[in-house]
């Protein structure tokens, strides 16, 4: 099977895991810091508001496969509830970021 260099599956989605709650702390920080106007203009704003909303998806995604490779029922139960939660709590967050950007754009004749 192919491990991409990591010694197994289980350190290849560890590392992936890890990766994207890394990005997604370090992409939440540096988006809090600046501006609401700054975080919803087109460029680096929104690329990192962006990546605050995909890595967790990833993450989840990967943490169910861990626990389902160990084995572990209840960690599997566990990962499901959160990666249902992501997937209802991120397209809200983003139909609020829609409608906010929406608010402020200039109306045009």
């Amino acid at each position: 099977m192919l491990h991409l260099g990591f010694a197994t599956t289980l350190d290849l989605l560890s590392w992936i895991v890890i990766l994207a709650l890394g990005a997604k702390g370090a992409a939440t920080a540096i988006v809090l810091l600046v501006d609401i106007e700054a975080r919803d203009r087109p460029g680096w704003g929104a690329i990192l508001w962006w990546v605050t909303k995909v890595t967790p998806l990833i993450a989840a995604s990967c943490l169910i496969w861990l626990a389902f490779l160990e084995k572990e029922k209840g960690l599997v139960r566990l990962y499901l509830a959160l990666g249902v939660f992501v997937v209802i709590a991120v397209p809200l967050a983003v139909r609020k970021r829609r409608r906010r950007m929406a608010e402020h754009m200039p109306k045009t004749v």
